[in-house]
């Protein structure tokens, strides 16, 4: 009959190729039925974000993620390319120990890149697999709440214009969202009782948006392996450190061996724990398939920071 088909008589029917596959998705059983209906918050962010091929890599990850029952929602910032557009427009770049003055002209463009550009090709790569994914920001529904923040250095304030510390996330409102089956994509702006929008780090907004949900884990995705350590008296043959308390991160930050935009993941993975999530890590998101490695293996990648 036309209709059936037969093997060649050299075929393998169970070829060693999908034996191995087999193997690797009876070594992800346990954890899909770990994670199964839990929330993970991943926050995107880095030179991935500057690069489409990356960016389709990691979202494509996401949706594994969200068909094998992970509830993930989805936070990114959106720095350098704020920066790049600062420029083009000539509007002055200013940062103040890594934080972004954000004057009033500035926030046009962080409301312009975050909202009608990342956001925006977020949602839509995501969407490609269907009708997946929903693109919100702090002011829709005031679900992030926040006021300006207040900084000060050497005893002397420093105005950091339309700069916002959170002092409230809805949660429901993500909850409502997850639970009509899409994945919140959260560009991370904030909103003040008086309707003024502010600029709010990145790793801060996921961290609080963890503890919110007391999601099971949080992921921030960067551009480097993880926390790395000097091996040797010449600064050289740096290390990778797999897992570390909260504790041993606050001694590196005081001694330097944490600096520079590594200290505000540190602590945004540090105030997740204290706040009762439960896992929170930091990965490289260039590296292919990071965040499936971490959650389905065995092995894991990047660095675990633990209470």
């Amino acid at each position: 009959m036309d209709d059936i088909v037969y093997y060649g008589e050299n075929e393998n029917i169970i070829e060693n190729v999908y034996l191995d596959k087999a193997k690797v998705l009876l070594e992800a059983l346990p954890y899909i039925k770990e994670y199964f209906n839990k929330i993970v918050v991943v926050k995107i962010g880095g030179s991935m974000m500057e690069n489409d091929g990356i960016m389709q890599s990691v979202l494509d990850d996401v949706i594994l993620m969200k068909y094998v029952g992970i509830k993930v929602v989805l936070l990114h910032g959106g720095g350098k390319q704020i920066t790049a557009l600062m420029k083009e427009k000539n509007i002055q770049v200013e940062f103040i120990d890594g934080m972004r003055v954000t004057g009033a002209d500035a926030m046009d463009i962080v409301k312009m890149v975050l909202i009608g550009s990342i956001n925006t090709k977020i949602v839509s790569f995501l969407n490609k697999h269907g009708k997946t994914a929903m693109g919100v920001n702090g002011n829709d529904g005031n679900f992030i709440q926040c006021k300006k923040k207040q900084y000060i250095k050497n005893g002397v304030a420093k105005d950091l214009g339309y700069v916002g510390d959170i002092t409230g996330i809805d949660a429901d409102f993500i909850k409502n969202i997850l639970a009509n089956d899409y994945i919140p994509v959260i560009a991370t702006l904030g909103t003040d009782l008086n309707g003024n929008i502010y600029n709010i780090n990145a790793d801060t907004c996921a961290s609080r948006v963890a503890a919110s949900l007391k999601a099971l884990k949080m992921i921030l995705l960067t551009d480097v392996d993880g926390i790395m350590l000097n091996g040797g008296s010449d600064g050289g043959d740096k290390k990778l450190i797999s897992k570390l308390s909260a504790a041993r991160c606050e001694l590196m930050i005081e001694n330097g061996q944490i600096s520079a935009g590594m200290i505000p993941k540190v602590k945004a993975c540090m105030d997740s724990l204290k706040d009762g999530v439960q896992r929170a890590h930091i990965l490289n998101g260039t590296a292919q398939h990071s965040i499936l490695f971490e959650i389905f293996t065995d092995k894991g990648i990047g660095t675990m920071i633990t209470l």
